[in-house]
């Protein structure tokens, strides 16, 4: 979430995306959509985060799969140092990442891939979410 102009760095009053819990997006693929189910701390900060995500088919179904993720920073041609650990619940069939290092304020772009089998083909998607961190 974006604060107020003056006191960011690297963040205009209107980049990122507004963080909602369960905000959704459309791989750009449009095969999969992936939702943040949280962050914490919400919205998401400085230093380590932990994110919940879904994916979901076109009919709405939480699926399974491979879920990558890559953190960085685009106005600084940088990427986080660390990866975090993705593991799936398959309780509640979301994917746990923790921890998303976000160590600089400014804005981070979010890229979540995933791959998934359908009717024996696999399929492939991914999306952008984008947030400034301050």
């Amino acid at each position: 979430m974006a604060g107020a102009t003056g006191s960011t760095v690297g963040c205009g009053s209107s980049d990122g995306d507004v963080y909602a819990p369960g905000m959704k997006k459309s791989g750009a693929a449009g095969r999969f959509d992936f939702t943040l189910v949280s962050s914490t701390p919400a919205p998401p900060a400085l230093d380590n985060n932990r994110f919940v995500v879904q994916v979901s088919n076109g009919e709405g179904n939480a699926v399974a799969g491979d879920l990558s993720v890559i953190l960085e920073m685009p106005e600084h041609g940088h990427r986080s140092p660390t990866q975090p650990d993705i593991s799936f619940d398959a309780q509640s069939s979301v994917f746990v990442l923790d921890p998303m290092d976000l160590f600089m304020v400014g804005l981070w772009q979010i890229t979540f891939s995933f791959q998934g089998s359908f009717d024996g083909a696999t399929l492939t998607d991914s999306t952008v979410f984008e947030f400034c961190i301050d």
